[in-house]
């Protein structure tokens, strides 16, 4: 069963290639050992109580944590334990703390925010193997994840601040080269 499993990951990365052109296999396999050491240190059961909704990524060893959170210290304490994870190169902590309280209707207006900004920058040319997050709190829209270029960073940003209801945009995403 192991080596099935080992197979059909196999496979599955290397049809994936296209879609990570920066990453070798090996490297896919890597960053993926590594973001599940470091979601298991992160999201233990004593370090997160009732769940926390932040986003994971790792792209040659760089692990990023991005989203927003209610408690400045714990995103201090996920930062140093993802830190403490072999393989981690470098951590990259946008977690950010939301700011107020939120109504039903301004949750429905973030979800909207959201989804319109994931919609206009998966529509912008930003090349191969692009991963961007989109987190929306309080009109808040903040971006994360990985680009090549600093000018696919900028795209990102302006792309998400012509939406309406963006009342401010937060452009975490990490350049690789």
């Amino acid at each position: 069963m192991k080596l099935f499993n080992t197979l059909a990951l196999s496979a599955l990365l290397v049809t994936a290639g296209p879609a990570f052109a920066d990453k070798t296999t090996g490297q896919m396999v890597d960053d993926s050992v590594t973001q599940a050491e470091v979601k298991a240190k992160i999201m233990s059961d004593d370090f997160v109580a009732g769940g926390w909704d932040i986003n994971l990524e790792t792209r040659k060893g760089v692990v990023q944590l991005g989203g927003f959170i209610d408690d400045p210290e714990k995103g201090k304490l996920a930062a140093e334990r993802a830190a403490s994870v072999e393989g981690v190169v470098k951590v990259d902590n946008q977690m950010h703390v939301k700011e107020g309280e939120r109504s039903a209707g301004q949750v429905i207006d973030d979800g909207v925010t959201t989804t319109r900004v994931k919609s206009a920058i998966g529509s912008a040319d930003l090349g191969q193997g692009v991963k961007i997050n989109v987190d929306t709190y309080n009109g808040v829209v903040l971006l994360t994840g990985f680009v090549d270029t600093q000018e696919d960073k900028v795209t990102a940003g302006e792309t998400a601040a012509k939406d309406a209801n963006a009342k401010k945009v937060i452009n975490g995403i990490y350049v690789l080269n």
